[in-house]
Parts: C-alpha cells; structure tokens; sequence
C-alpha cells in the first residue's frame, strides 16, 4: 500500500492496463515518414520479445489511419501456422458483404479476388497492412502479402522476434531498397525514469530506478512485470512524494511462466548448463565437466539465451538475461540446488585457485547451506570488501563470526561493511564486540585506535554525534598517544561537520607533518584537505587536492574507492561554482555507488545532486533528489542527511511561496537541529520568516548565524547567508550584506565572494548596468535563480530611471531565466505588478518549452493535446509579461 507524505494510506496506482508508449517516438516518427513519402513500402521491425515492436507497430498505423488510410491488421499464430490462409483472412473479413475467404489454392486466383476485397475496403485510400509476428505466419499468407506488396496494393509492417529470419516468400520483399529495417532498442534509464514516473503517478527515487533500469534490460514488458510484482509484495512503497524499492526484485508469476516457457524443450545437458549459470554465474568454460556441457553451450548460445564475455582474462559465461536465472532458481527443487552449488565448488576447488576462486567457493558452499571454515570466510569477506560488493561481503563476514570467528579483525571488518550499508547502529554493536575481543588480546593499542576511530566516524554519521566522536577521539588519543595520527584526521572530518573550516585544515596539516609520503598516505591528507579548503573558498587549491585524491583511486590496488574520492572534488567544484563538472563527478561517484551497495556515498551523492539542482535554480528537480535523500535514509541509512535534506525541501519551499509546505519539512526536522547551531536550520527558519512576512527576523538570523561562522573560517557558508540576505528584497539589508561580503571579499580575495559582493551592490545600489553584468555572469555559471533575480533587479532599477526599453529587456530576460526555474518565487522575482503565480502544469510545460521542446513534443512526453500545450503556453506568456516561445530558450 502506497503512503502519502503525512504515513496515511493512499490508493495502489493501477498498474492492469495498457502502459503508455515512451521512448518510442523517434521510431514511429521514421516509420510513419518513409511509409508516408513511399520512400518505403514496408518496414520491418525486430527486437525481443516484451520490447514493444508490436506497440510501435500499432503507433505507425494509428498515425496513417488518422491520415486517411486504410489499416488492416494480422498476426502471426503458431497454432495455426498450418492453416492456409490463416493469418491474412481475418484482416479482410471485415466491412464487405459476403467476403471472399477463397478456398482456391490457384495463388492468381487467390490473388486477384484478395485484391478486389482489399480494394472495395479502401474506397480509394493507401492501405497498410500491419503483420505482428510475421515469422508465424502460414506459407499461404505469406506469399500472398507478397504479391500484394510487390504489386503495390498495400504497404507493410511487420514484427519478427530477435533472431527469426524473414521467411523465405517475404525475402525479395525485405531486401529491396524501399524496405526499411527497424531495430527496437531496449528503454534508456531516462525513458525507464519517464515511464515509471507515468504510471505510477509520482517519480521513482532514481537509484531505484536504476535498479529497475537494470534488472528489466531496459524491456517495457519485463519492466512491467517487475514493478507489478514489487508492487503485488510491498517492496514498491510510496515514501515523500516518491517511489522506493525495499526488498528485492522478483517480478510476477507470469513473468516468470513467460521465461520457463522459453526454458522448456531444452535437452538434459542444455537445462544443466541453464541450472548452473542460474545458481553459479559467471563460469568459465573449463567449469562445465559434464559430458556434452561443450555443445549444449554452443546451441544456447546459438539461441541466444547465454551471453559470452571475452572482455576480461578469460571467458566469461552468464545467462542472458539476470529474469533467467531468478526464474529458474525459483522452480528448482532446493536439494537440485544444494547439490549443484556444492558441486560446482568442488569443481573449482579441484584444480589451481585463484583469490577470487576462493571468494566464489565460499558463497557457493554458503548458498548450499555448508559454509566454509570461519577463517575462508573471513578471507573470502575481505576479499568482496576489496571488490566493493558490499552485501556479498558482509554476508560472509557474518557467516564467520557464527561459525564461530570471534578475532578483533573480523568484528571490526563486519562494523565497517555495517556501517557502509547504511546500518549504523547495528556498526555499533559490532564495534562493541570488536573492542571486547580486542582488550582480551596482546598488544591491543592499534586496534583499539582503529574501533575508536571508526566509532566516532559512526557517531558523526548522526546529527548530534560530531561533538560526542570528538570527545572520544580525544580521550583515546590520551590513552594511546602513539596512535595520534589516525585520530587526528578523524578529528578534523568532526570538526569539519561543525563548520569550524579553519580548525580542521590546521589539524590535517599537523597530522600531514607527522605522516610518511606513500601514495595512499598522501591521498588520504589530500582528501583531507580539499573539504577545508573547500569551505575557506580556497576553491582552486580544494580542487587540485582533491583530484590528487581522485588521480590515486584510479591506480590498480587503490585502498580508497575511486567514488569515495570523488566527493570532495564534488564538494570543491560545486562551491567554487563549477557546476556542470561537479554534476558529472557527482553522478559518476552515485552509479558506482549503486552498483555496490555502498549506502553511505549513494546518500551523500543524492543530497549533492540535491544542492546542486537547488544552485543552479532548479527547484522542483532539486527537491526530488532532496526527498531521495529523506527517503533512502529512512529506508536504507545512513540517517545523517535526513534532517539537512529536510531543510532543503524547506528552503525550496519558501522560494517557491509555499509556508506551509516549508514549516512542515521543518518541523520533521530531528530535534536537536536549532537556529542557533545548525546551518540548515538557521537558513530554513530565516526564509519562513520572511513569506510569512517579517524580513527583520529573517535578516537577524541570516546575520547571526554569519557572525557565528565567521571566526570559523566557514567563509563558503557566511557569503552564502550574506547573499541570501541580500536577496530578501530589501534595499536597507542589501546594502549590509554588500558591506559585509565587501570585508569577506577583501579577506579572502575568492571570486566566488566578490560575485556575490557585486550582485548584493547591485541590490543595494540599483545599478542596473551592474546588475545586468551580475547577471550574464550568473547565467553563464548556471545559477540560472540567481540570475533571473539580477536581471529582475536590473530591470526594476531601469524602469525607475525611466529606461523603458532597458527595462523590457531586462524583465523579459528575467521572465525566460524564471520559467526554467520550475516554480521560484522569490522576493526579487516579484516584478510585475499583480503577477500570477504559474501553476504546476504551466511550470512543467515552460520549462520543457525552454528546454528546446515543441508543443508536439511536448504534447507526447505529457499525453496532452498540443492544442492544450499551446494554451498553457500562452497563459505562461501573459503572466510572465514574455512574447513567445523565443523568449523562454535559454
């Protein structure tokens, strides 16, 4: 059962019907072109089954149909393939008296009398003939629509499945220049994206859809069998808005009859080769002993149900698609299974192993129910941990602590896999576990360091817990002073969580002093610094340190994962105002996190994907990211960004003019998260105060909390509040914060400060050829709110000074930067008198208008009329005082 934002039940999406056709247009459009010009008289569309050639084949003939021809369909039937004249006598049983259904077998005569029918049915129209699955088609009918294409009574589509070849009377046809042949690829993520978000009624949270973007191959009908099944056991919930998966994927019973029908007819050896892969892939070929294993690969090959990667060492077999291999395992009997697994691993085990053989034998034996020696184990879990498959490893990890590991090693390496899933407080009792067998043990210092330092890395995952893991680190650095270095850094992160920017680089730097010059030693104190650096607005020197850290990952037998690294070169790309290259590190380091379970990076990855949105004006897209971030800590851990994600969807509220949406995220905000003592509170509190109408309580917190951060060295966040200041839309505010970001400025010579410090003059000055330059700069940065709100401004100031068609431009220029900032309504965007607020609709439409979209385009992505896309358009026109469309490009 579906929930809604407050916990309260709301009614499943229904999901029974016909799912709309997405992604797919380009197709169509191509078809419907050739066929319509007589560029081609047939085209013929392939693919697998499930992909939608029969869809897009309906489409094309919606579309001719609607342009006055005549469309007659037929389908293919194994059934009846037997049958002469079976496939094509339904599509002319229509419409006339007394129908010829010939029984001739004289194919002139068969012909002649079908044409006559055809002809009498199309009044004098183009006809098409639309054949799903001309492949199954009898040899009757084959030949027929043969002739009738050679001799141009009709056009033609037809489907075939991947792989059939074209039957042998339809070749001549198929092979001539005006035949067209059409490829229907699998869904892109962002069609996946699109169409889920379409017949569930609200976005899916886009790890997930990644998830089922992977699962499904991109195929609309496994798709569909998926998101019903999940739906069908609950593991498609309804959370923030949003769409999550909780559980695992496993599709629908038909989903499945669909794949163990293709499984049927397979020979002994084939359906052995098909178990095996279904439990054990990848194998390699030498992994396959049983007699006739050789042939049965070559036939399933053949057949396309086994894939064969030669990419890496050696050669890879799997099963073509992952739905094989559920399927099968699911209608396997369990003994099958348990003597299969444990075969396989003796198999392997039986000749020269490798590390990675080790890893694959104890995953079987624990499958089959007979796991390994605890130590195997605890190898085999390190060695998944190296591998970052975090689930697998701590899998195993937990195996070997029940059969009986108890060393300090492999508690602590079960904490870190804990603490990466997203589990913190069960890291926690690992970690408790970890120190009681570390104490009984000799020599337990640097252990102990390593559990105390992991411990408060833990606690600074938790909204209050960054001055709880300082306090530890400091009293373990007393008691083992020799591990000082390792507490330090630790320390730093802390204190960096508490915004005291210039502390942490003076700490980093004293543990750098005291650390040797290894690769992974200086990786570690670059990364280190980057994030200190990030926020004095040492922005170049954050960047290049960061990309030390990056450069290293990147090395074979890195100790740090490359994604790890890339979240502080994000964080010093995105605050030095560099934001297309910050997105493309940001969704790098996300995918890599969603492909290996690493909740931790995915959460902080989804909160940044969040800001960044939200700084380049993107208000809706950055609250879906921020409301992933809330959800997928809920569901998944780590909870450390649900109450700043919260914050977020606040402040977005507010610049979207919505003070009850904006006190309800604050409100859920965890308790301990006061004005006074966090960033996100303070920023959230300030902007309700000012929609609900105090701008002096606004501008009194945004001061104190700048003055408080000041002396911190958290310059990033003080010009960021001194420009949310300046941007109240009051003249008397304005010019504080341009004489406050004129000292920041000065003090740090950052130029991401002085455009700040020259947008909050313009304010306060009314400089419109000022603001006019702020606000080519920000849109040239991308921070299209921004700008929209200098060119506001600008065109506020202009008209003032009686410079009307300054003043047009400018407004007009804002108008077009506003659209695309889905929903801002900002004190400074208030320029036309009696303005009216665009409504959801008229958002969404405006900004893929500005994206470059026509209205037909949109009109498809929408199932809207283009006539009602126009007549949005034209509302969205007058309320933004614009022209035309020419006036929302961007």
């Amino acid at each position: 059962m579906a929930t809604n934002d407050t916990g309260a039940s709301a009614p499943p999406p229904n999901l029974d019907g016909i799912w709309p056709l997405v992604g797919r247009d380009a197709s169509v459009d191509r078809a419907v072109r050739a066929l319509e010009s007589g560029q081609s008289r047939s085209v013929f569309l392939y693919g697998p089954s499930g992909i939608g050639k029969s869809r897009i084949q309906a489409a094309v003939g919606a579309r001719l149909e609607a342009s006055g021809w005549l469309v007659l369909t037929a389908s293919g039937n194994p059934a009846l393939a037997a049958v002469p004249f079976a496939t094509v006598a339904p599509a002319i049983a229509r419409g006339v008296e007394n129908p010829a259904l010939p029984t001739a077998t004289d194919p002139l005569t068969l012909f002649t009398m079908t044409s006559a029918v055809i002809s009498e049915l199309a009044g004098g129209r183009r006809v098409l003939l639309a054949v799903d699955d001309l492949s199954s088609a009898d040899s009757v009918s084959v030949a027929l629509i043969a002739q009738l294409a050679a001799a141009g009574t009709i056009a033609l589509t037809a489907t075939l499945p991947e792989g059939e070849p074209v039957p042998d009377g339809i070749l001549p046809i198929a092979s001539t220049a005006d035949s067209m042949r059409l490829d229907v690829p699998p869904l892109d993520l962002d069609e996946v994206t699109e169409l889920l978000a379409t017949v569930l009624g609200a976005p899916v949270a886009h790890r997930d859809a990644l998830e089922l973007h992977g699962r499904s191959h991109g195929n609309p009908l496994f798709l569909r069998e998926l998101v019903l099944g999940a739906t069908a056991q609950s593991t498609l919930v309804k959370t923030e808005s949003q769409w999550h998966l909780t559980g695992d994927l496993s599709g629908t019973p038909a989903l499945r009859d669909l794949i163990k029908a293709r499984m049927r007819g397979l020979a002994p050896e084939e359906q052995d080769v098909v178990e095996r892969l279904a439990l054990c892939q990848p194998l390699g070929v030498a992994e396959f002993t049983r007699p006739g294993a050789a042939e049965a690969l070559a036939e399933l090959e053949s057949r396309g149900m086994i894939k064969v990667d030669e990419s890496g060492h050696g050669i890879a077999i799997t099963l073509a698609h992952p739905h094989y291999a559920s399927a099968v395992r699911e209608s396997m009997p369990r003994i099958r299974a348990i003597s299969l697994l444990a075969e396989q691993a003796d198999i392997v085990a039986a000749g020269p192993m490798t590390i990675v053989d080790e890893l694959r034998i104890a995953v079987w034996r624990l499958d089959a129910g007979r796991p390994s020696d605890p130590e195997l184990l605890i190898r085999s879990a390190d060695l998944a941990q190296r591998a970052h498959d975090h689930r697998t490893a701590e899998r195993l990890a937990a195996a070997a602590i029940a059969a009986g590991a108890d060393d300090p090693e492999a508690h602590l390496l079960h904490a870190r896999l804990l603490w990466w899933l997203g589990r913190g407080p069960d890291a926690l009792v690992a970690l408790d576990r970890a120190e009681a067998s570390t104490r009984s043990a000799p020599h337990p210092e640097g252990r102990l360091a390593a559990i105390a330092t992991m411990r408060a890395e833990v606690y600074g995952g938790d909204a209050l817990g960054s001055e709880r893991g300082i306090r530890l680190l400091e009293e373990i650095e007393q008691a083992l002073p020799e591990q000082r270095q390792m507490f330090m850094l630790s320390k730093a992160t802390l204190v960096l969580h508490l915004e005291r920017a210039r502390d942490s680089l003076e700490i980093t730097e004293r543990a750098a002093a005291e650390m040797g010059d290894s690769p992974f030693e200086q990786a570690v104190i670059a990364m280190s610094r980057a994030m200190p650096l990030s926020q004095l607005q040492r922005s170049q020197e954050a960047v290049d340190a960061a990309t030390v850290a990056v450069a290293y990952s990147e090395t074979p037998g890195a100790l740090i994962p490359t994604r790890r690294a890339q979240l502080a070169l994000a964080h010093a790309l995105l605050e030095g105002d560099r934001l297309p290259e910050a997105r493309a590190v940001v969704i790098e380091s996300m995918h890599s996190a969603i492909r290996h379970d690493d909740e931790l990076t995915t959460r902080v990855d989804e909160f940044l994907m969040g800001r960044l949105f939200w700084a380049m004006g993107r208000l809706d897209t950055a609250a879906r990211w921020f409301r992933d971030t809330v959800s997928g800590a809920e569901l998944h851990g780590p909870a450390s960004l649900r109450s700043p994600a919260l914050g977020f969807l606040a402040i977005i509220a507010c610049e979207q003019g919505d003070l009850e949406a904006a006190r309800a995220h604050r409100a859920r905000m965890s308790e301990g998260y006061s004005t006074r003592q966090d960033t996100l509170s303070a920023l959230s509190e300030a902007w309700i105060a000012r929609l609900a109408g105090d701008t002096d309580a606004a501008a009194a917190i945004m001061l104190q909390r700048a003055e408080t951060l000041l002396p911190r060295g958290a310059y990033f966040v003080v010009a960021a509040f001194l420009h949310h200041l300046a941007r109240l839309g009051s003249r008397a505010h304005a010019v504080e914060a341009a004489e406050r970001l004129a000292a920041l400025e000065e003090l740090t010579g950052a130029p991401e400060i002085a455009l700040r410090a020259r947008h909050a003059r313009g304010e306060a000055s009314g400089d419109a050829a000022l603001l006019r330059s702020v606000g080519a700069e920000w849109e040239r940065l991308g921070l299209l709110l921004f700008a929209a709100e200098a060119y506001a401004s600008a065109g506020q100031a202009a008209r003032a000074d009686g410079r009307g068609r300054e003043a047009s431009a400018d407004l007009q220029r804002a108008a077009s930067l506003a659209a695309a900032c889905e929903g801002a309504r900002t004190p400074l965007l208030s320029f036309t008198e009696g303005s009216e607020p665009l409504t959801p609709r008229e958002r969404e439409i405006a900004s893929l208008a500005a994206q470059g979209l026509s209205s037909n385009e949109i009109a498809q992505r929408l199932f809207l009329s283009p006539r009602t896309v126009n007549n949005h358009l034209q509302s969205t026109y007058t309320k933004l005082g614009i022209r035309g469309r020419h006036e929302l490009q961007l």
